[in-house]
């Protein structure tokens, strides 16, 4: 296993917007070095006489790593899909328990027929 794979991120369960905001920067920067570990690892394979056997293990080793980090990154993006849905709902809730401020109680019935 690699350090990369180590440093892949548990999912979480509910997250505020700062440990979001964390968890994307930490995803960027594990992205980062996978892809800059990658390049110096291809570079290396051309000293070997199965080049392409090499690179296919490479990209192989990375997809894997990758496929993870996407993963959280939709697990994330889900995350704040669903809070900004509950804060919604919240603010739906809030202004309904507090009744339409100067209106009549009934906003299916005219006016002019009431």
């Amino acid at each position: 296993m690699s350090t990369l794979q180590a440093q892949v991120v548990p999912e979480p369960l509910s997250a505020t917007p700062l440990q979001l905001q964390e968890e994307r920067l930490h995803i960027e920067r594990v992205r980062t070095q996978l892809l800059a570990e990658a390049e110096l690892a291809n570079a290396a394979c051309y000293q070997k006489f199965a080049v392409f056997d090499c690179q296919r293990n490479i990209r192989l080793k990375n997809r894997r790593v990758l496929d993870e980090l996407r993963r959280q990154e939709l697990r994330l993006n889900d995350l704040e899909r669903r809070a900004k849905a509950n804060n919604a709902l919240d603010k739906i809730k809030d202004k309904s328990l507090t009744g339409p401020q100067g209106l009549d109680s009934n906003p299916l019935v005219p006016p002019a027929d009431r």
